[in-house]
């Protein structure tokens, strides 16, 4: 029996992920250098998108704050109807998948105006917004049928190597990139689609708290979409420090969070609130490398650095996802409501 595509491009993303690499590396590299001497000149960054490619685009808005730079990450349909002079005299980069969503055609005219310069990060080269841009990235990932999966890493890992080559670093994260190809593979290869990992954690009736801190609240974000797309499943993103103000509160038996605790500062405030939620009745699942101090807790052993870590903890994510689609008995990969590519503002 053949395997449904929606498994497939959760399988493939280690091979999809190497080509991205090679080709960063190799015939797209030119074109990372010289966006990345546009961010450096940069007197303000705005990076928008919608849905995933708005939730790839959160590490490299970490990365680049960290060195200093001004950068801001902004929904492209708030940024379309509200907030579109933040771009004047800004470096603005417009991230899509598909190079056709509808906010961000309708905003490229308005940012052309007022904007320093306007990067497309897409994997389609022949597209609007890859055509009206001054520069364009082209990712490089292998096409998904329709949720965004292996392009989901595929953006990452690009807007990733960008700020690479922004700090100077790209050789030490071309060599961190062996171990992440290798915990993908590890990840891949596991036990992670079926009931014997998810049964009595993943339940219908129970909505799903996704809970990361830096770079990993990209992991948070992206999880709960892919739920939601995927499973039909109410899902949320937080960052951890944000649910400890208040929404802890919600926390009980029936509760279910999924905490994100790459290595990193706060891997231990992670861990710390896990226990916590714990000893509240909660169920809850850590996604990072195991830790045999924390006995109490179940990992879901997932050993990359911090800063790369949004490469891999969400393809556990994405496991859960298509083992609820299949518990519910829905059509696996299936879009009810709206197309591949969001083409328009008000019609589904």
């Amino acid at each position: 029996m053949n395997e449904p595509r929606l498994l497939r491009d959760i399988k493939n993303q280690g091979q999809s992920l190497a080509h991205v690499l090679a080709y960063q590396l190799g015939e797209g590299h030119p074109a990372l250098l010289e966006a990345s001497h546009l961010l450096r000149d940069a007197r303000k960054i705005i990076v928008t998108g919608s849905g995933a490619s708005l939730y790839a685009s959160v590490p490299l808005q970490y990365q680049l704050a960290a060195m200093g730079l001004n950068c801001q990450v902004a929904d492209s349909s708030e940024l379309l109807h509200y907030q579109h002079r933040l771009c004047a005299d800004a470096v603005v980069i417009l991230v899509s998948r598909s190079g056709e969503s509808v906010e961000l055609t309708k905003l490229l005219p308005q940012v052309k105006k007022i904007a320093s310069r306007i990067i497309t990060v897409t994997n389609e080269h022949g597209s609007m917004l890859a055509t009206g841009a001054d520069l364009v990235l082209i990712i490089g990932s292998f096409e998904d049928e329709r949720m965004a999966i292996q392009s989901y890493t595929g953006t990452l890992l690009t807007l990733m190597l960008l700020a690479s080559v922004v700090a100077g670093d790209l050789d030490q994260v071309r060599e961190e990139m062996s171990q992440v190809l290798a915990t993908t593979a590890t990840l891949l290869n596991g036990d992670l689609e079926g009931p014997r990992f998810w049964e009595g954690f993943l339940e219908p009736a129970r909505p799903i708290y996704l809970l990361g801190r830096g770079v990993s609240y990209a992991s948070a974000l992206a999880g709960g979409l892919v739920l939601n797309e995927t499973a039909k499943q109410p899902a949320m993103g937080v960052t951890c420090g944000n649910f400890r103000h208040g929404s802890v509160e919600l926390v009980d038996s029936n509760f279910r969070g999924l905490i994100f605790a790459p290595y990193g500062k706060t891997r231990e405030l992670n861990l710390a609130l896990a226990e916590g939620l714990q000893q509240f009745g909660g169920q809850v699942l850590v996604i990072g490398p195991r830790d045999e101090e924390h006995r109490r807790l179940r990992f879901i052993d997932v050993p990359t650095s911090d800063r790369l870590a949004p490469l891999t903890e969400i393809i556990p994510v994405q496991f859960g996802a298509f083992y609820l689609a299949k518990l519910k008995g829905l059509p696996i990969g299936a879009l009810r409501y709206i197309a591949q590519v969001t083409r328009d503002e008000v019609a589904f």
